[in-house]
């Protein structure tokens, strides 16, 4: 007797329309590793991803089963796609023809009918539903024969599929296994003396498959068909030399700061030698000691809290090269649009070219959502609020991933923020409940107490206050005398601009008397500097002022490439700074002229030595300086706080980055003595504010309603153990042991307002939120912005209303109250922004701005957003929506940021109020696919009729992409049709070469 076998699994297709798997080709592997080191004499074909063709696996099935002789045994298993109309889904199989490129249950069955083996064991881990959420291609849906499986099971042939036929098979998180196959390798892995024998055995996979699916919360229901006459025995699975190199344990591997040891741990050689290159010295101790210590290259998941430029980011590298080269994709959260797009395109470049698959997702027409939810990636980039939004839409999601890393999770704390960054640790905690436990690595900066912090999330605590380049940190007075802790750690006191060189420069004194002397002498040393402002206007009044005073050469390379179309009042700054060697760095700038100030300044040999920038160059973005200069300690405006000890560290940490700086600087500037001996005690010495939730008791609504959003059905009296087990419910009872049942009552009143609302409903003795309930909960809008928007919607006869429309209802929400708008508050000059409201949108969105109003100027307020994003979406340039938007130069004056602040606002609140609106009119698709157009033309400024430029085989300014719409160029084929010189004009010669270098060698896409 001889045993043969055929073991099939697939992860990856070749179609893009095949969403991938992350446990097939292991389950086909660990089956073929066990039977190869268990059953002696074994024949066996192992086919995986690219291998497993339909010519290859039809000619091996079909092949092994015509030349099984009569006392043979064959067993055959797949792990894969099934397809709704029951065929094997292949690797080369095409969505658009199952029929000719799928394997179909008719072959296996005539093979199964004509084969002459005693014995054959078919185990299936597929699905067939064309509506499952896990292992199943998405086709157009059609019934299946409750025959189709006929021929493949009867005496001498034995069925183990992995559900029933309107079951999905679900993988399961953690061991990385189909539940099917997990289920059969622990019942047939029983004591290696005792033989496993079938029928037998099939009871015990079936209940331990049903068991882990309830664990995981799905329903799989595993059938055995078939029969053997004797029974069918198996000596019992072992791991033995064939297992054990094909899933090698992972050690926690000590190493003693080289990057080459990393190869020994299994991580690519090409990715290694590029760490080498770029960090000649080694990992740092704090590496050293994630490593070894904390053993984040085993898969442990860390909570490392250490400063700016301390080498954490390293970290979550390292534990997503090792989680990718064990087969597991691994994601990384960040705070930022910005910092999102920043480590996209560095890790792209470098990863890029060694087979990693990086992709983004920040809420950009750019993002890869797509291969996000097919699982077609490796890396993955997301901003907080996009991550928890597809997690909370595709469960999938965090099913597939080996690794999360949270950057910046001081972001906690944050009052806006904190509250998505908190959900997100909440929900994967949850998921841990369900097996759903990827390794976690939370980066922060340093922080105060952390309260229970690490112990609420479970994770062990690496901590480090030095920094392996030195900071000194002190403040400067207008004397010139500088305290300061020096890099020994010692106070001191010196002075660093001598006597009669602050002088008062204007008709009272300013920080530019002490900035422009101090800055002449740190540039004549060599230095580069980046100067804080708590404001746009001080920041590129800064610029301007030391571009004329340092005398410096022009930052030429930088001028060569700023864009040339759609400028704002701020892009002539720019230039005139850029011709003296500064620079600013505000959200005024166009995206292009932020790109090629922070490329420039970051250069070495750059020819900007001076940066003048607003707070938000602080949050992690690559521009390393010398010395920062904070200028103000407090923020102005909506914000009128001053500065956390926390956010002035994280400035005070752009200073003397590695690689760059052997010593940084870090200097407060203070106009007495006295204010400077405060400043420096508040700051220099301070200890950053504790970690703390940023739950409040007026927000419990939206905390439930997201709580509720994570969740299938929950009773009610379970509810508030919801809220207790986020960080703010966990500090709360640990303040106060008695606050759950204080609050029982809140929650209670709440429950009753969301069933009155319809937004969730009664199960028995569940409660779940209803498909509006569940749109509202993972959207970012507070509860009564969602029900704001709700009730305003329901007003309206979408069926005749203009979706421009809804640019005007959204600002209503308190999250638009919220934004900045700049309104001159003195006289009535700001009421004529009522009748731009009505030319634009009609008179009857007036009435509208007016609901849910507090005042006179905030309604003003919201008729200006309404009209500054009608005239953005209409391709009204820049420059001219900023002079029709300012009442004068001094009150009410509105930049390209106050623009573009509006206009993000707004697209990131609609496309949360898009999930609302598609629950709420889900017989509208023709309204809801404008609602789609509109957020694009939000994200580009552009009429509808330019968005078919689009797809132009390269990515246009909205000043490029205007000038062709205004040349007539509205379609891909009228720019093929454009004079070559009228082309030029309208994009550049660059660009133009660009576009007509593609256009030669691909085919353009209309």
């Amino acid at each position: 007797m001889t045993m043969k076998a055929v073991f099939v699994g697939i992860d990856r297709h070749r179609s893009p329309d095949v969403p991938e798997l992350g446990g097939a080709k292991r389950d086909a592997t660990a089956l073929w590793a066990l039977f190869a080191d268990s059953v002696p004499g074994l024949a066996s074909r192992l086919l995986v991803d690219e291998q497993a063709t339909l010519s290859e696996v039809r000619d091996a099935v079909v092949g092994t089963l015509n030349g099984a002789g009569a006392d043979d045994i064959v067993v055959l298993s797949f792990a894969g796609h099934g397809s709704p109309d029951g065929n094997l889904v292949l690797y080369d199989t095409e969505p658009s023809d199952l029929a000719g490129t799928a394997l179909s249950m008719t072959v296996l069955a005539e093979a199964f009918r004509t084969t002459k083996a005693k014995v054959v064991l078919c185990i299936l881990d597929c699905c067939f539903s064309g509506h499952a959420p896990a292992r199943v291609l998405e086709t157009a849906a059609k019934p299946r024969s409750a025959f189709a499986l006929t021929g493949i099971f009867g005496e001498g042939r034995i069925l183990l599929a992995a559900c029933a036929p309107t079951e999905a098979a679900w993988e399961q998180p953690g061991t990385g296994h189909g539940l099917l196959t997990y289920a059969t390798i622990e019942a047939m892995s029983g004591s290696a003396d005792a033989p496993v024998s079938f029928p037998a055995v099939a009871d015990e996979i079936i209940r331990l498959a049903r068991v882990e699916a309830t664990r995981i919360g799905v329903t799989q229901t595993p059938a055995f068909l078939g029969t053997v006459q004797g029974g069918l025995v198996f000596p019992a699975l072992v791991r033995g030399a064939n297992y054990a190199a094909a899933f090698p344990p992972v050690p926690v591997h000590r190493i003693a700061g080289s990057f080459s040891e990393l190869a020994g741990a299994g991580l690519p050689q090409e990715i290694v030698d590029q760490w080498t290159a770029t960090f000649p010295d080694g990992l740092n101790a704090l590496q050293i000691k994630a490593v070894n210590e904390f053993g984040v290259l085993a898969g442990n998941s860390l909570l490392v809290v250490a400063p700016t430029s301390s080498g954490k980011t390293l970290i979550g590298e390292l534990a997503a090269i090792r989680a990718v080269t064990a087969g597991k994709k691994a994601v990384f959260l960040l705070p930022y649009r910005a910092l999102v797009n920043e480590k996209f395109e560095d890790f792209s470049a470098r990863f890029s070219p060694a087979g990693l698959r990086v992709v983004r997702c920040s809420g950009d027409a750019s993002d890869g959502i797509g291969p996000v939810l097919s699982g077609r990636y490796d890396l993955g980039f997301f901003t907080y609020e996009m991550f928890l939004n597809l997690a909370l839409s595709s469960p999938r999601l965090l099913n597939q991933l080996g690794l999360v890393v949270l950057d910046e999770g001081q972001f906690i704390t944050d009052p806006t923020r904190g509250i998505t960054v908190e959900l997100i640790f909440a929900l994967l905690l949850r998921a841990r409940q369900r097996g759903v436990d990827p390794q976690i690595v939370v980066l922060s900066a340093v922080i105060g107490n952390l309260n229970g912090f690490d112990r609420w999330l479970d994770l062990p605590l690496l901590t480090s206050r030095d920094r392996p380049v030195p900071l000194i940190e002190g403040v400067l007075d207008r004397r010139g005398d500088f305290q300061f802790v020096d890099v020994d750690g010692t106070t001191k006191t010196e002075t660093l601009i001598p006597p009669g060189r602050i002088v008062q420069r204007r008709d009272k004194p300013s920080s530019q008397d002490v900035i422009v002397p101090l800055a002449k002498q740190l540039v004549a040393e060599g230095e580069k500097i980046i100067v804080f402002r708590n404001t746009r206007g001080p920041a590129q009044g800064c610029a301007r002022y030391l571009a004329k005073e340092l005398g410096l050469g022009p930052a030429t390379d930088v001028l060569a490439v700023l864009p040339t179309q759609d400028l704002t009042a701020a892009s002539q700054d720019l230039r005139v700074c850029l011709e003296g060697g500064t620079a600013f760095h505000n959200t005024n700038l166009l995206r292009a002229e932020r790109e090629a100030v922070e490329r420039g300044y970051r250069a070495q040999a750059g020819q900007i030595h001076v940066l003048a920038a607003t707070t938000t160059l602080a949050a992690g973005i690559n521009s390393p300086a010398s010395t920062v200069v904070l200028a103000e300690n407090e923020f102005v405006g909506e914000d009128g706080r001053p500065f956390t000890i926390a956010e002035y560290k994280n400035m005070a940490g752009r200073a003397g980055r590695l690689g760059f700086n052997e010593t940084g600087k870090a200097i407060i500037l203070a106009e007495t003595p006295i204010e400077r001996a405060q400043l420096f005690q508040k700051y220099v010495l301070g200890r950053p504010e504790d970690v703390t939730s940023s739950f409040k008791q007026r927000d419990l609504a939206t905390w439930i309603l997201r709580l509720l959003s994570q969740v299938r059905g929950v009773r009610g009296e379970e509810i508030p153990g919801l809220l207790a087990n986020t960080f703010g419910g966990y500090s709360a009872s640990l303040a106060n042991p008695h606050w759950i049942r204080q609050t029982e009552g809140d929650i209670a009143a709440l429950v009753d307002r969301l069933l009155r609302a319809a937004l969730a409903e009664r199960d028995g003795d569940l409660v779940r939120l209803t498909l509006l309930g569940r749109a509202c909960g993972s959207s970012s809008l507070a509860f009564e912005s969602s029900l704001r928007l709700i009730e305003l919607m329901r007003q309206l006869d979408i069926s005749h209303t203009d979706p421009v429309s809804v640019l005007g209802i959204v600002q209503v929400l308190a999250e638009m109250d919220a934004i900045y708008t700049p309104v001159m508050k003195r006289g009535r000059a700001e009421s004529l922004r009522a009748s731009q409201v009505g030319q634009r949108y009609g008179a009857d969105m007036a009435h509208f701005l007016q609901r849910y109003c507090d005042g006179d100027f905030q309604y003003l307020a919201r008729c200006k957003r309404a009209a500054i994003l009608f005239d953005w979406i209409g391709g009204v340039p820049a420059d001219e929506i900023e002079r029709r938007y300012t009442t004068t130069p001094f009150q009410g004056t509105v930049s390209y940021g106050d623009i573009t602040r509006v206009a993000e606002g707004a697209r990131f609140h609609l496309r949360s109020g898009h999930q609302i609106l598609s629950a709420l009119f889900p017989a509208q698709p023709d309204f809801l696919l404008a609602l789609d157009e509109l957020l694009r033309r939000l994200e580009f400024g552009l009429p509808a009729d330019a968005l078919g430029l689009m797809g132009l085989p390269i990515a246009l300014s909205r000043g490029q992409y205007l000038a062709l719409h205004a040349a007539g160029a509205r379609t891909i084929d009228a720019v093929r049709s454009l004079d070559p010189d009228m082309l030029e004009r309208c994009v550049g010669k660059e660009a133009a070469k660009a576009i007509g270098e593609t256009a030669r060698e691909t085919a353009w896409v209309a």
